[in-house]
């Protein structure tokens, strides 16, 4: 790459995962942050997310964070914990903003925890997001169903759905949770609205010209999952930008973009060249 100025720079760069933070609107997601919202509000103790990975759970549980810490007593664990005494340690420290004391196990931890909230109702009550509940061990996943029969705390648990691993499935999760709530996959409408307000939200809306009339091919190499949407568009751009730096007659307006994005498909291993 050449070091003069590249326009396609700071597009490629909103496409970086985890980089940017973009709760874009689809019908989707308005869905299931209602009904999340909805079952975070009722003193329910499991509830269960879930969906394929990528669909976008993580965007939308920041989300859902976001707007609610300031109505609800709320914590958010947005990577797993492996160790009971780190999990406890960590959670009183969320919900009480102090330095907690060395708790020998969980028994010590709700006697502790008792003493600072005296009386107990549904408004003591604590939301707890977890994200990739999945990795959590059976163990912590066992303490934590314990937790909610105190009703000091409910959790929503966050987990994938995979053809390999229907975690639904797993005893901890099917017969204890009271509500789940599932988010699927995008259809080619809401790929089209995410790519538009993508731009538009990071004022680079000129450039929705480079893939909006191969939105169904998009879509159809992307099997609608934001998150590789995201890889190849990244990797698109990454193209374009190559070019405008080493070949810039080969990005003119009169360039096959299908041809670039059919090129990103493979560097992304969505096309088996």
């Amino acid at each position: 790459m050449g070091d003069i100025l590249n326009r396609f720079s700071d597009v490629k760069n909103i496409f970086i995962e985890g980089k940017v933070f973009d709760y874009i609107n689809l019908d989707k997601s308005v869905i299931a942050y209602d009904k999340l919202s909805n079952a975070i509000s009722k003193p329910l103790k499991l509830v269960l997310f879930y969906g394929k990975p990528g669909s976008g759970k993580t965007f939308l549980l920041e989300k859902i964070y976001s707007d609610l810490r300031g109505k609800y007593p709320i914590v958010f664990f947005p990577r797993p914990f492996f160790d009971e005494k780190q999990f406890l340690k960590s959670l009183f420290e969320e919900v009480f903003a102090i330095q907690a004391p060395s708790f020998g196990g969980y028994e010590e931890f709700l006697s502790v925890y008792k003493t600072k909230i005296p009386k107990i109702s549904e408004q003591t009550m604590v939301t707890v997001l977890l994200d990739e509940a999945q990795l959590y061990p059976n163990d912590l996943i066992e303490k934590v169903r314990l937790m909610a029969d105190t009703r000091l705390f409910k959790f929503l648990f966050t987990v994938h759905k995979t053809e390999k691993e229907e975690i639904l499935a797993k005893d901890y999760f099917k017969t204890r949770i009271w509500e789940s709530i599932e988010l699927g996959d995008s259809t080619m409408v809401e790929i089209r609205s995410y790519l538009e307000k993508k731009f538009l939200y990071h004022n680079k809306f000129d450039y929705l010209a480079y893939v909006k009339y191969h939105i169904p091919l998009i879509f159809s190499l992307s099997k609608g999952n934001l998150r590789t949407v995201n890889k190849l568009l990244f990797r698109l751009f990454e193209i374009y930008e190559y070019y405008e730096s080493n070949k810039p007659s080969i990005v003119s307006d009169k360039i096959n973009r299908k041809k670039l994005i059919e090129m990103a498909g493979i560097a992304t291993g969505l096309i088996h060249a």
